[in-house]
């Protein structure tokens, strides 16, 4: 996208640009200040850390309400081209990264790893129950579906839906303590209120822990093998992107697997080594990282 760059404003929410700042000097990048009160102030007395995404974004429209935002977590990054995507970003239409499952499902899903608690208790709280939307009442089922939230994009005219984000966030966390109550917030209102387009086919989001640190360590091998040149040119990223992609792949059905193992849930088991196998089957081939000089321009290490 660096023809296009003068008509993207981007914006790093973090506690820390001078980390950034290494890496991205020569980019127009601004850096929002997160400091510790403002952390803090975005929790508004709760424990629940993922309202400050809400918070987030919800500070960019009151900074900039004339301009359609996508918000994306850290540990997302591109495979492709973004602009298509972001170009089908309009009235009525948003972005999120993709669908995964209905909320009966989804009771099933988290009851397979020993944490059916937390969507059992959000559905009951759910049933029979209205909400307001703009003022207006609502109600959702167990046939709603929660979308992953790593990607966020939206329309200017939603920033009037911030208030009922912020209201069901909170409401949903009291009453069921489930981590993904931002996620059904902005799930079940842009169902309701918008057409969703899938982000999944251009920007991954790994959110596992396991694979957070499978990612940390692999763009530190990028550090020691590539140029600075290199790594931002789309030839070089391109294919240790889908290798990135394929990696994560493996490690988080590898990582289910462990689960489903040790839980004694064999057919479960079953299904992830015949998964694992079949995705080993199409490995993606990537070049051998050439070797560099030691004069030539590296990353430093990032305190990612």
């Amino acid at each position: 996208m660096e023809n296009q760059m003068e008509d993207v404003r981007l914006i790093v929410y973090t506690d820390n640009p001078e980390i950034f700042k290494i890496y991205l000097s020569d980019l127009p990048i601004e850096y929002s200040l997160l400091t510790p009160v403002i952390l803090e102030d975005m929790l508004a007395g709760t424990d629940f850390i993922h309202r400050r995404k809400v918070a987030v974004i919800d500070l960019t429209f009151r900074n900039f309400p004339n301009e359609d935002l996508v918000f994306m977590d850290s540990d997302t990054f591109c495979m492709n081209d973004p602009k298509p995507l972001l170009d089908r970003l309009s009235t009525g239409v948003s972005l999120l990264h993709k669908r995964e499952y209905n909320l009966k499902d989804g009771l099933a899903l988290f009851s397979l790893f020993g944490q059916g608690q937390y969507p059992e208790a959000f559905i009951d709280y759910l049933s029979d129950r209205e909400f307001f939307i703009l003022g207006k009442p609502e109600t959702f089922s167990i046939q709603d579906y929660s979308w992953n939230s790593g990607v966020i994009g939206l329309n200017k005219q939603f920033r009037e839906y911030m208030p009922d984000i912020f209201a069901l966030t909170d409401a949903f966390y009291a009453h069921s303590h489930w981590f993904v109550s931002e996620q059904m917030a902005f799930s079940l209102i842009l169902q309701r209120k918008t057409h969703i387009v899938a982000a999944e086919n251009v920007i991954v989001h790994y959110w596992g822990a396991r694979q957070k640190v499978l990612v940390d360590r692999t763009i530190m091998k990028w550090f020691r093998h590539y140029t600075l040149k290199d790594l931002r040119n789309g030839k070089c990223m391109r294919p240790l992107t889908r290798k990135m992609q394929y990696l994560i792949d493996c490690d988080l059905i590898y990582e289910q697997l462990e689960i489903a193992v040790s839980q004694r849930n064999f057919i479960y088991s079953a299904k992830k080594a015949v998964q694992l196998v079949f995705l080993k089957m199409f490995k993606v081939k990537i070049r051998k990282p050439r070797k560099i000089s030691s004069d030539q321009n590296l990353f430093k290490t990032p305190a990612i």
